[in-house]
């Protein structure tokens, strides 16, 4: 087997595990939801929310609410992750100078409310400018 044919069946098997991989991770994505599902239905009947059979609406807000608060901690956990990853200098888009890569944690307001993240930040002392640095 020539090199590009070992390269093309080694790209193959990436792919490959990558499929298995991410199949694996919607697997447990869909185990985890449902289990959160089970949870916050005895939380509403155990916290008195629930009662009876309500009107639809309030099934819907609780599940709306849940949601929310998924949203945020899943916004809260990519921009940590993107901050932890940052190198430790990054380039000023400006002059091209390298800088120091600093990171902040600050209140978000998303759609879906408040989130609290980690940002990586910048400052050029040559151009006196603060800066996102680009991954």
């Amino acid at each position: 087997m020539d090199d590009a044919a070992a390269g093309l069946v080694k790209k193959s098997r990436a792919v490959e595990q990558d499929s298995e991989r991410i199949a694996r991770l919607k697997e447990r994505l869909d185990r985890t939801l449902r289990e959160a599902a089970e949870i916050e239905v005895e939380l509403s009947r155990v916290d008195g929310t629930i009662r009876g059979v309500p009107h639809y609406s309030v099934i819907e807000g609780r599940a709306h609410e849940l949601g929310k608060q998924l949203s945020q901690t899943v916004q809260q956990r990519q921009m940590n992750e993107l901050a932890a990853d940052q190198e430790a200098t990054a380039k000023c888009p400006t002059c091209g100078t390298r800088c120091p890569v600093d990171t902040t944690r600050r209140r978000l307001q998303s759609v879906d409310g408040v989130a609290y993240v980690t940002e990586s930040r910048s400052y050029c002392l040559g151009c006196r400018r603060a800066f996102f640095p680009s991954t």
